[in-house]
């Protein structure tokens, strides 16, 4: 009878081991998926700065190239179905003929025959900052990149 109670307790400590185990799995396994998930979100952050970085510094290189039209990049909240989060993501480049303006310089080889040419009418410190913006928000995204690695790290450590 004692080695039949012995038995029976150590097959319920077993199951309440298990069942444990992987309750603890479970809610590790879901806390991977929300790391996961911000991850994901951070990376589209992180490119859609870095399109939004190389359209200003396109802009910004060609402020004095005449016939060059100026870019601008709108961006859209981007929505997954299966997590209900969302990101951001680039909708579209676009020419910007609105930031054009017509200088008379006769002699600029692309002149017409008025001696007007067209030049792009940009701000560049108004493209700077937009440059600098998109720089510190890319840092921002990367370092909550790097801490959400960091934990991810740590729930497995402490898995093990």
């Amino acid at each position: 009878m004692l080695s039949s109670l012995k038995a029976g307790f150590l097959f319920l400590f077993l199951t309440l081991i298990a069942g444990g185990t992987s309750t603890l799995y479970a809610k590790t396994s879901a806390s991977q998926d929300a790391l996961a998930q911000a991850q994901r979100t951070l990376t589209d952050a992180m490119k859609a700065n870095n399109v939004r970085l190389r359209v200003a510094s396109e802009n910004m290189a060609n402020n004095k190239t005449a016939d060059y039209v100026p870019k601008k990049i709108e961006m859209k909240a981007k929505k997954d179905p299966k997590t209900k989060s969302t990101s951001v993501a680039v909708k579209s480049i676009t020419q910007d003929k609105n930031q054009m303006i017509e200088v008379y310089d006769p002699t600029h080889p692309r002149a017409d025959a008025q001696g007007r040419v067209n030049m792009p009418k940009l701000d560049p410190l108004m493209t700077m900052m937009d440059m600098h913006q998109a720089k510190l928000e890319n840092e921002r995204a990367m370092k909550s990149y790097q801490m959400t690695t960091d934990m991810r790290q740590r729930t497995l450590q402490m898995m093990n």
